[in-house]
């Protein structure tokens, strides 16, 4: 049942029903997403699996974006490509309280790009998978709950996989058995585990999400079989990844609440979970979590106050964090990405932490181990329900005590970022690989994406970039 009417939703899905915010959230992640993997193009991982490729590819479906001119398969591109976006971890993400669900576009658009170049489609059939995709991802990350992020499965991973499947069987055209089975599919190839988290694996998760999705659809468009129930079944995914075996045919689960399947397929598209509540952007390229102690490194900024004249940082932090946030004395720049205490220094210190801030060298500083050694764990079990809202003392010599909670950080859909921060964000991004010209040129082609015959233009820019 579950399935079904997923797989009906994505194949009744058109672009003409799409509403005109749901158009304009698109771009913006479309946007954001170039943005992140043009600047994680010549990162080590997405390097190594573009040298990979040189030498295995020996086809020429999709781009790899900063490649040179290298093409792979679709299936190929979509792991690449999809590395490279996240793997500075400046990727959107998404929150439908209280659930952080993990990252969403890293998982989809790479292989919706993918597939729609094989396929020569046109930008509004990328827009509307794009919109079809970020729905799944939402609705089957509110379906499984937090209980696997908790166990150790990174949802970007899991989730993505089959969010992944939704866009690029909307590019295809699948029809709901073939859907179906691609479902079940993927079900299969998902995975990923958190204790990768600070090594290059943990971006790997995303692009082999996005090939999860590309494969699985494939496989099911040339009538390889799969169960066509996957989301429910006594072994399904739900089950397997929650560890349970609830029967949810006629309660769904919907975050801490359920609905009746008539209520889980009216839900679908109304309103487009792509613009409410829409996707978080960051301003800092770093796990979300640690984003609070950034938030509150501003705040005390902002007061004037020196940095070097504080004696402790208190940080009070939802329990649930610990999971995430475990490299509290980091020694290499992946681990800093994941230390709420160097995001915090460095933030107090220097600003808003760069893509160049989280370097070997940069977080074994010893003006930063200093500060490191003054921050403060304490761990506090939120209230049933909810999130938690972070709170940090900072500490200063002369007595003076600055408290700041932290609720939503800047991005969050409560506290959002303006369309000129995204807009330098990508061009910022952007630049450290492509001339003037071409920043323009694709920022232009984005903002027409819907009236593009195909992407040829936009996929020339992309993998052809130039220092």
């Amino acid at each position: 049942m579950l399935t079904r009417i997923i797989s009906e939703f994505v194949v009744n899905a058109s672009y003409d029903t799409l509403p005109g915010p749901a158009i304009v959230a698109a771009k913006r992640g479309v946007t954001d997403l170039l943005a992140v993997s043009l600047a994680g193009s010549c990162e080590p991982a997405p390097e190594i699996l573009k040298q990979l490729a040189a030498v295995t590819t020996q086809q020429e479906e999709a781009t790899i974006i900063n490649g040179a001119g290298l093409k792979t398969t679709a299936p190929g591109a979509a792991y690449i490509n999809g590395t490279m976006a996240h793997a500075l971890d400046y990727d959107d993400v998404i929150h439908i309280g209280p659930l952080w669900m993990g990252h969403p576009s890293v998982a989809i658009l790479p292989a919706v790009l993918a597939i729609a170049e094989k396929s020569n489609a046109s930008g509004k059939q990328v827009l509307l998978a794009y919109c079809v995709g970020m729905e799944v991802y939402a609705k089957v990350g509110l379906l499984v709950g937090d209980k696997p992020y908790k166990e150790g499965w990174h949802n970007t991973s899991f989730i993505g996989t089959m969010a992944a499947v939704a866009g690029v069987a909307k590019v295809l055209n699948l029809n709901e058995q073939q859907l179906r089975r691609a479902f079940g599919i993927a079900a299969s190839l998902a995975g990923g585990l958190r204790q990768n988290f600070g090594t290059m694996t943990k971006p790997l998760h995303a692009g082999i999400a996005a090939r999860n999705g590309v494969e699985a659809v494939l496989l099911a468009a040339a009538g390889f079989t799969a169960d066509e129930n996957i989301f429910e079944a006594p072994l399904g995914f739900r089950n397997v990844f929650t560890a349970g075996r609830a029967d949810i045919s006629q309660e769904i689960p919907q975050g801490n609440a359920t609905m009746s399947p008539a209520q889980f397929a009216a839900s679908l598209g109304e309103p487009w979970t792509i613009y409410s509540p829409g996707a978080a952007f960051k301003i800092c390229p770093s796990c979300r979590a640690t984003h609070f102690g950034m938030e509150a490194a501003l705040n005390f900024r902002q007061r004037a106050a020196d940095p070097l004249q504080i004696e402790e940082v208190e940080c009070h932090v939802p329990n649930h964090m610990e999971s995430v946030l475990f490299y509290h004395n980091p020694a290499a720049g992946l681990e800093g990405k994941f230390s709420l205490e160097y995001v915090l220094a460095r933030t107090l210190l220097d600003g808003v932490p760069k893509i160049g801030d989280f370097t070997d060298e940069r977080v074994n500083e010893p003006k930063i181990k200093q500060l490191i050694s003054k921050i403060r764990w304490n761990s506090f079990e939120p209230a049933a329900g909810t999130f938690g809202a972070p709170e940090f003392i900072i500490k200063l010599k002369d007595g003076t005590r600055f408290h700041s909670q932290v609720e939503f950080p800047r991005g969050e859909p409560e506290n959002p970022v303006s369309a000129e921060v995204l807009v330098e964000k990508f061009r910022d991004c952007a630049g450290t690989v492509l001339s003037r010209k071409a920043v323009d040129e694709i920022e232009r082609l984005i903002s027409d994406l819907e009236h593009l015959e195909n992407l040829s233009q936009l996929t020339d820019l992309l993998g052809n970039c130039k220092q």
